[in-house]
Formats: structure tokens, C-alpha cells, sequence
């Protein structure tokens, strides 16, 4: 059995460690006004206690140099400023 939860990603130039169960699959991502921060919701297995792995996400600006080792997972978007951020996980 599978349910979604949901994970903070700090607007930020540094790199976000995140630990997530092994089989975690980023389904969407949200940046919420009221909270001035960005989510991304993950579909994981159902029992938590299965094996955790450490992932490395980053949050890129529109015109910011984006790694050959990034995999992009959404853009989202602040209502209020002229502001996008791009989510992307980097791997190795």
C-alpha cells in the first residue's frame, strides 16, 4: 500500500538534503503563500518505517545555472512576487 505525504524545500541557493523512503516517487510541487515556502508531495509507501535515503534537492531561480546532474521536478510560482523556483533533484 502507497500514501502521499508532503516535504518542506527551503527557497534556497544551498543544497536541501531530504530523507525519504528508498521507493519515494515526487509527484508535485507548490510553493504555499501562506507559509512563504515550498512543498513537494511524494508518493511513499504506506509503512514508514522502510528504509530512508538521503536525496539532495535544489531550488533554482529563472536564470540560474542549472547542473548537467539536476533532474527537474516542477516550477511554481509566487503569486504576490515576480518570482518562479524550480525544483530539481540532483543526483550522484
Amino acid at each position: 500500500m502507497r500514501t502521499i505525504h508532503k516535504f518542506e524545500v527551503p527557497i534556497s541557493k544551498e543544497v536541501q538534503n531530504i530523507d525519504l523512503p528508498e521507493s519515494a516517487n515526487i509527484i508535485h510541487v507548490e510553493y504555499l503563500m501562506p507559509r512563504r515556502t515550498i512543498y513537494m508531495w511524494a508518493e511513499v509507501p504506506a509503512d514508514m518505517t522502510v528504509t530512508k535515503v538521503s536525496r539532495q534537492f535544489r531550488v533554482f531561480a529563472t536564470g540560474d545555472g542549472i547542473p548537467d546532474n539536476a533532474s527537474y521536478l516542477g516550477t511554481t510560482i509566487d503569486q504576490y512576487l515576480p518570482e518562479a523556483y524550480h525544483v530539481y533533484e540532483l543526483q550522484g
